[in-house]
């Protein structure tokens, strides 16, 4: 055996254990490290969809509250009295003798909930 073999084979050869002996340690899964960020983004996204869900049934009750004689605003800007309630639409006075059906979506905010006289 010459020295250049010798060389080559050591070369090629993977090392056992690296200098001093010590026993390779494992590496970190790439995963796994980022597990925290992935358990963080979940909580996030499930905290806003939480809030967001409240949001939805709370204009839901205002829009279910909607009775005749309350002042409401739409979402044009425009103010005005509700004369008549339907089940998907409400009949608005926003002037006198002016009258607009609006998809009760169609109302940004009850200002004045009127009790019915009748």
């Amino acid at each position: 055996m010459s020295l250049f073999t010798v060389i080559a084979d050591a070369a090629a050869a993977p090392a056992a254990t690296p200098a001093g002996g010590a026993a390779a340690q494992p590496q970190p899964n790439g995963l796994l490290s980022m597990l925290p960020l992935f358990i963080i983004f979940g909580v996030m996204i499930f905290l806003m969809m939480r809030s967001q869900k409240k949001q939805q049934q709370k204009r839901q009750q205002m829009l279910d509250r909607v009775t005749k004689g309350a002042r409401v605003m739409l979402n044009s800007g425009m103010l005005g009295t509700v004369v008549e309630v339907r089940d998907n639409s409400c009949i608005v006075e926003i002037a006198d003798k002016v009258r607009v059906e609006v998809v009760k979506n169609g109302i940004g905010d009850v200002l004045d909930q009127a009790a019915e006289t009748k």
